[in-house]
């Protein structure tokens, strides 16, 4: 077993304690607001899909269900095909490389989507649930 080292924090500058606490509250908060998407408004699938020229550069919550992979291509992401909750049809999603998540058939994500240019859903980050 270790010695206590209770008494070095004494020694220690103020200085260096502050520090270590704003590094790791910064770095809690990070963690904690990464895949919040409970603020974002739920993409409207159902309209999106009749006109999707009107949700340009909008940003949305999605929750989907991984119905297949149509596309990958190293370095630059991936095309799915998924079944939005509570949507009557199945929509393609673009996930860029830089999200760097296992992606499988079957599993269920919470998406923070954005609506580009030709009504491309560019996934910007993403939640397994």
């Amino acid at each position: 077993m270790c010695p206590s080292n209770h008494s070095n924090l004494s020694v220690l500058p103020a200085s260096r304690l502050t520090l270590a606490g704003l590094i790791l509250c910064s770095l809690l908060l990070a963690a904690c607001g990464k895949g919040n998407f409970s603020g974002l408004e739920a993409l409207p699938v159902d309209d999106y899909v009749r006109n999707p020229g009107n949700f340009l550069g909008n940003t949305y919550s999605l929750s989907v269900q991984i119905d297949s992979q149509i596309e990958w291509e190293e370095g630059v992401g991936r095309i799915l095909a998924v079944n939005p909750d509570g949507a009557a049809s199945r929509i393609p999603v673009f996930v860029p490389d830089a999200v760097q998540q296992n992606l499988h058939v079957g599993q269920r994500y919470r998406m923070r989507v954005i609506i580009r240019k030709g009504g491309l859903i560019y996934v910007e980050d993403l939640r397994k649930f």
